[in-house]
Formats: structure tokens, sequence, C-alpha cells
């Protein structure tokens, strides 16, 4: 029994040893599901039941005398499920087998055996969680020890049978195993062993227990290869997304900074424009001078940031106040005429943006004066429109 259960040992711990590196691989699938660790889906139960003996005819009863003649037994299992269809069992039997013989013999009994279980509601409908009711077929093989040290018999011993498992919650089910053990007859008690070479001696059982399940008992989908490629797919392109918003914050961060250079740079040309007005006593009284470059009559962005303030000066005025919009040039580029042409355009640009932005188009007037008016010592300086 010892070079038996040693055995065992090896096989379990070799067992262990190959299904702990299916962290550091792809695990295994059955039928869509994943395998779990080796350390999930574990099972132990408690049972106890009823048996009986018979021998001469294999699966025949015919020496039993009566239901008197039956014997008890009690059972321990470890189960592990290495995915939802198949597992493998370690189960000691332990009770007593009552041989109906003349003498009405009483034999100590004692079965360790391992088996392989297969779990025929999952493999033909399915694994389900929410199913309530389990056919498990299992068949194995051990040592059966009778009336050990005293005229018994031991021996290498097969066994099969049916599980039926019913599913109270996630950590227990109820067992109801029906069980079959054959072996030859020599091993049975001492009190039958006489029996001709070639005949069998068969235990028969009826078990009703519970199971405890630990660790994960459930079992996880498997994906296909479609459903991984299109996951995959849409993390691209939330990654991909999520870098254009990050890019277009970057634009819009730049156009605010260069709105508020615009901003802060028109602030400061008004201010210069007003000191140099108070300097020369000039009879200009604007409050807003719009600057432009050299030939040309298109709006800079400082002075639509100044107009935006002339807006509002224009809004919070009377509604009978005009406000004279009067365009200049340099008189060091261009004839006179093309100066007074260009002053014209950009007295009527910087009307035109105000109309377009709410500016009541009643309250405005322009003209150009060409470069007849140099207001400013620098000449440059002249190229603007002041708003009177």
């Amino acid at each position: 029994m010892k070079k038996f259960l040693l055995t065992i040992a090896i096989v379990a711990i070799s067992a262990g040893s190959v299904f702990a590196q299916e962290n550091s691989a792809e695990k295994l699938r059955w039928k869509g599901i994943m395998n779990n660790g080796f350390w999930s889906n574990w099972e132990i139960g408690l049972a106890g039941g009823i048996n009986a003996t018979a021998w001469n005819e294999l699966g025949g009863v015919d020496n039993q005398k009566s239901i008197g003649d039956l014997g008890w037994q009690i059972e321990g299992n470890l189960t592990k499920w290495f995915n939802p269809i198949v597992g493998a069992r370690l189960q000691v039997v332990g009770g007593q087998l009552n041989v109906s013989d003349d003498n009405g013999a009483k034999s100590k009994w004692i079965y360790p055996h391992v088996d392989g279980i297969v779990n025929l509601s999952n493999w033909i409908g399915g694994y389900r969680e929410d199913r309530v009711y389990y056919a498990k077929l299992f068949a194995g093989a051990g040592v059966s020890f009778v009336n050990v040290g005293d005229n018994g018999g031991d021996g290498f011993a097969a066994a099969g049978g049916l599980i039926n498992t019913f599913r109270v919650c996630k950590q227990l089910d109820i067992n109801l195993e029906l069980k079959a053990i054959l072996t030859p007859g020599r091993d049975m008690p001492a009190a039958i062993a006489s029996m001709p070479i070639g005949e069998y001696g068969q235990m028969y059982s009826a078990t009703l227990g519970v199971a405890y399940r630990f660790n994960k008992r459930n079992w996880d989908k498997a994906y296909s290869q479609e459903e991984v490629d299109g996951y995959l797919a849409a993390i691209a392109a939330l990654e991909a997304g999520l870098a254009d918003a990050h890019r277009n914050a970057g634009k819009l961060s730049e156009r605010l900074a260069a709105q508020k250079a615009a901003t802060d740079q028109a602030l400061k040309d008004n201010e210069a424009l007003r000191a140099e007005l108070a300097k020369r006593k000039t009879s200009v009284v604007s409050s807003t001078a719009l600057f432009f470059n050299l030939n040309s009559a298109r709006l800079l962005d400082r002075a639509k940031s100044s107009m935006q303030i002339l807006a509002e000066t224009i809004a919070a005025a009377p509604k009978d106040q005009v406000f004279t919009l009067v365009g200049h040039a340099d008189d060091e580029t261009g004839s006179p005429e093309y100066n007074q042409k260009l002053s014209e355009k950009r007295a009527k640009a910087v009307y035109d943006y105000l109309v377009e932005n709410g500016v009541n188009k009643d309250q405005l007037t322009w003209k150009g004066v060409g470069s007849s008016q140099n207001i400013f010592p620098i000449n440059s300086t002249n190229r603007v429109v002041i708003v009177k």
C-alpha cells in the first residue's frame, strides 16, 4: 500500500508542475473555454452509503441472500478539473463488506484509487454556469485491501460508474454516486477466495455526499482570433483619436498664445500712440490706431484685437455719436494718387470688419487722406487708420 500511495503522490506532483507552467505560456482551450491554472477548480468531498458483494458470475448478485447482507462504506474525494469536461480524482473508500456465505462473514475494506472523470453534461450540452444537474462518467484503478492482516486479500482493482451532481450553490454540490468495482477472486475475503481461477469478485455501491469547490470555480471564455483582432483594432482607433485630440489641443493652445500676443501688442501700440499724440498735442482725438503693412490693406491679427475693444467702446457710446475712420499712407512710397486709393481701402477694410462684427453702421463713416497728413514722426507708422 505504501508503494501505491507513493506512486499516486509522484503522479500528482508531476501533473502540478505541468499545469503550473500555464502562467508562462498560452493556456489550453476546450470548446471555447480557457483552462484555468493548476490551483483553480478543485473539489473536496465526503460521502457515505451502502454496498453489495457478488462473485462467480460477472455482474450477478445471486449469492446475496437478503437485504440484510448489504454492507456500508464512506468515501473521501479530492478532485481537480482541468477544464469543464475533463478531471481527475483521488478517492479513498473504507467500510465493511457483508459476504453472504454460510458463516455470514463480515470483512473490513479499504480501497484507495485514482479516477479519470468526464462531465457528459458539459461535453454534450456545452459549458453553462447556471446548470443545476451534471452527469459524470468515471473510471479508474487502485488497490483493494480486504481484512488487512486477518486472512484477507489485497490486489489490483478497477472501478467505474456514474456521478449524479446537483449544484446547490457556487460552493457546494450534492453527489449521488453509483459505482462498480471489479477485482480478481483471489483478492476477495478468505471466506470466498477459493473461487476458481478466472472468476471475479465485484463490489457494487451507492453513496450520497457533498462536495465543496474552492479557489476559482468558474471558467473563462476563450476569445477567437477574430474577436481579439477586433478588440485590438478598436483600441488602435481609440489611441489614434486620442493622439489627434492631443495634437488639436496643442494647435489650439498655440492659437490662443498667438492671439494673446497680438492683443498685448495692440495694447502697447495704443499706449505708444496716445503718448505720441499727447506729446505732439495733435488734434487727433482717437482712442484707437490700426496699423497696416507696407502697400497692404489687409487687417493684421493685432489690429483685429484692437477692433474688438473698439466695437465694445462704440456699443457703449450714445447711439447718435458717429465715429470717423481716417485712412493714411506714408509719403515715402507710392505716388499721391496710389496712396490716396490705398488709404481709402484701409479705412473701408476697418469699416467692413466692424459692421460684420455687429457695430451699427449708422455710427460709422470713413475716408482716406492718402499721404497728405503724416501725423507720426516715424514714417512707417503712418500706414494706419485713425478712429476719431
